[in-house]
């Protein structure tokens, strides 16, 4: 194959480094006897475990002999003895190995690292190609974070003595992407920061590293630096850096701090500014809605046209709804729902109209508004259907209510208000076909495409799933459309337990493409099958609980990291990892599934307790926190848990919980609910667990099954 564009090294710079480092003494060894060898998958695999356990001496002569003996991983024997040389100190040794790689094997999923690791070995011996190196590098890796984390980083070093702004911001770049170049790059910055301290003297570069540092979590010097910024600037940019150190005060917990820090900041801005609402907003989360409420009215009196306009009327209108101000709250829900720009908040608005005389036992206006809620929005019609089914149930109207019931079953079957409609009816609609995962039959045009293919089948065979699963990606990104002409790589992405992988692309499928049934083996994996029935059965739940949970939390991700700094499988914060494991727990361990589903699952345990068994409060304190959860509960002392969920204030909780129910549904009726077990050999080989069979854990349910949880609609979109 011919590889040109960005992912090639050029024919100059290749030549040039075959010519001077490729063939040095330490590339090539004479091979073992063959007598003294093991089988090499088995011999890769012992090699693999020795470089992962820092045995390094012990890995090389492994990795040696498979240069000869198993032909068909030899860029992953030369990467390995690449980096077994580097962090021994022997960089042109390193050397050699990165460039028969590169010479031999341009299509290699190793390419980024050993570009990388060339510029870096460059730059420490004076090597004048080390710029071009790293940019080479910079070019090929858009799907490595770590080798461009390098490569910036390489680049930064060139600059550091005759441009240390230059270096200072490169270095800041690597500082966000995490991983070990992160770690340096910030060891880098506090030494330009020494060596120049003019740096810490303007007032942008200031700004800009003050927001980094609070985003590491290191927020008593973030302090540091954005009082300096605010200090060091004037208009704009003093207000905008208030607006950063405020921030920074906030995610510190230091709420007054914060509060008085806004309070400058909006003086200090135009009345456009964000100022003023992130102090209402901050104010209104904290139940300060006196205080909110006098500064959300100035932004619509002061700023018409200001781009929170209709989010501060939504707020005003529920805090009037909150206090009992049924009137004013009803006329800015109005006309947010007549006039409002925004299209959720003017669904939430037309919703909240509904939804508050139904609150307040005026059952006829309530259904009036429902059925022009459903009238007025294809989102929110199963939701209204199921509302006036509600209604009419609750004037007696019990046959009228089975009917709007049965609708919103005929609807959407599969749905979150389908749940609650097949309660009402005590009549389950049968279950689902059982799902029937594709058997791997890759086309002849494959064979074009055969370098990751067979990559990816070797690494599979010796376990190295993660690495699998990313000759898989390499392959994608070369076929026609992002591979969704090739569902057979929905099956190779389960083999390998990439089911997040396996998901987007059956997400992109064209209608029509594959069966329901072979669909939802992938929507719908029994994802980490023998780890999540493990841990299930420790902590008494559901297993397709915790998968509900999952899919919504990180699509099956184990490598996932929220905004909110939540990490791995079931996204959990270090300190709530922490807290349930009673001892400190490492970011990096959070990556690990069995470790995330095993302090996940007990979490979820511990809040049902708490929540006496009660699905729906369990997973919203998951998602919105156990505090947000008491103050929900004050709201709708004694009620229902429909009508609890509704008084949910963070809309994204609310299409939280509702969203993981719906994918509870759809599990129970694909593999069986709680006190049925259905027998499923496909699905089983699907979990990529041999052996594998259904957990007895299925016959405990997450919550009781009496009475039913009637779990409320919100205009949260798409949880129908």
């Amino acid at each position: 194959m011919r590889f040109t564009g960005k992912h090639a090294v050029s024919t100059a710079l290749l030549a040039c480094l075959i010519s001077s480092a490729c063939l040095q003494d330490g590339s090539r060894r004479p091979p073992a006897p063959l007598a003294t060898r093991p089988p090499p998958r088995a011999a890769f695999t012992e090699a693999v475990g020795l470089y992962d356990h820092g045995a390094l001496d012990a890995a090389r002569p492994l990795f040696r002999a498979l240069l000869d003996s198993y032909p068909a991983l030899e860029d992953y024997h030369l990467a390995y003895l690449a980096a077994i040389e580097d962090r021994t100190g022997h960089q042109q040794e390193a050397s050699g190995f990165d460039d028969r790689l590169l010479a031999i094997h341009p299509a290699s999923v190793w390419v980024p690292t050993a570009l990388a690791r060339r510029a870096r070995t460059a730059l420490e011996l004076g090597d004048p190609r080390a710029e071009e190196l790293a940019e080479h590098a910079r070019d090929t890796a858009d799907q490595d974070a770590n080798a461009r984390g390098i490569a910036l980083s390489v680049q930064a070093a060139l600059r550091a003595a005759t441009r240390p702004r230059e270096a200072y911001e490169l270095y800041q770049t690597v500082r966000r992407s995490g991983g070990e170049p992160a770690r340096l790059a910030r060891e880098a910055c506090a030494q330009l920061e020494s060596t120049h301290p003019e740096l810490l003297a303007d007032p942008t570069l200031l700004l800009t590293e003050g927001r980094l540092l609070a985003t590491e979590g290191r927020f008593e010097l973030a302090a540091r630096r954005l009082v300096a910024a605010v200090a060091g600037s004037e208009g704009d940019e003093r207000a905008e850096a208030l607006r950063a150190l405020a921030k920074a005060y906030q995610q510190a917990g230091h709420l007054e701090e914060a509060i008085a820090t806004y309070r400058t900041a909006v003086a200090a801005e135009p009345t456009t500014g964000m100022a003023r609402f992130e102090l209402a907003s901050l104010l209104w989360n904290r139940d300060r809605d006196a205080e909110a409420r006098a500064l959300f009215t100035q932004i619509l009196a002061q700023t018409p046209r200001h781009p929170k306009c209709d989010t501060a009327r939504y707020a005003l209108a529920r805090i009037a709804e909150q206090d009992g101000r049924t009137d004013e709250a009803v006329a800015q829900f109005r006309r947010l729902a007549d006039d409002g720009g925004d299209g959720d908040l003017a669904r939430e608005a037309r919703w909240r109209l509904a939804w508050m005389p139904y609150r307040r036992g005026d059952l006829v206006a309530a259904g009036e508004a429902f059925v022009t809620l459903g009238a007025g929005s294809d989102k929110d019609h199963v939701a209204s259907l199921y509302w006036r089914g509600r209604i009419l149930a609750r004037r007696g109207l019990a046959g009228e209510s089975q009917e709007l019931f049965a609708a919103v079953l005929s609807e959407t079957p599969d749905g979150y208000y389908a749940d609650l409609a097949e309660q009402q009816l005590a009549s389950p609609l049968p279950p689902l076909a059982a799902p029937t995962p594709l058997e791997i039959t890759p086309p002849p045009s494959l064979a074009i495409h055969d370098y990751h293919w067979s990559r990816s089948r070797e690494l599979s065979a010796v376990a190295m799933n993660g690495a699998a699963a990313r000759e898989l990606a390499a392959l994608m990104r070369e076929l026609p459309d992002g591979g969704e002409r090739e569902p057979y790589l929905l099956q190779a992405y389960s083999d390998v337990e990439a089911h997040e992988h396996a998901l987007r692309l059956a997400q992109r499928l064209e209608p029509g493409t594959l069966s329901s049934s072979t669909l939802d083996a992938y929507l719908y994996p029994r994802a980490y099958w023998s780890r999540v029935t493990a841990a299930a059965d420790t902590e008494h739940l559901d297993p397709y609980v915790v998968l509900a949970l999952m899919r919504q939390e990180s699509l099956f991700d184990p490598d996932a990291v929220s905004p909110a700094a939540a990490y791995g499988l079931m996204q959990l914060l270090v300190s709530t990892a922490s807290r349930v494991s009673a001892r400190p727990v490492e970011q990096a361990a959070l990556f690990d599934p069995t470790t995330n589903i095993g302090l996940g699952t007990r979490y979820l345990r511990q809040l049902l307790d708490r929540y006496q068994g009660n699905l729906a409060k369990a997973l919203a304190a998951y998602n919105g926190g156990e505090d947000a959860v008491a103050k929900w509960e004050r709201r709708a002392p004694g009620g229902a848990t429909d009508e609890f969920v509704e008084t949910i204030s963070y809309r994204e909780t609310r299409h939280y919980v509702k969203q993981v129910l719906g994918n509870y549904r759809r599990y129970r009726r694909l593999y069986g609910g709680p006190g049925e077990q259905r027998t499923l050999d496909q699905a089983d080989a699907l979990a990529g667990d041999e052996g594998d069979k259904p957990s007895a854990a299925t016959v405990f349910p997450a919550s009781p099954p009496n009475p039913p949880f009637d779990i409320n609609t919100t205009t949260s979109p798409d949880a129908a």
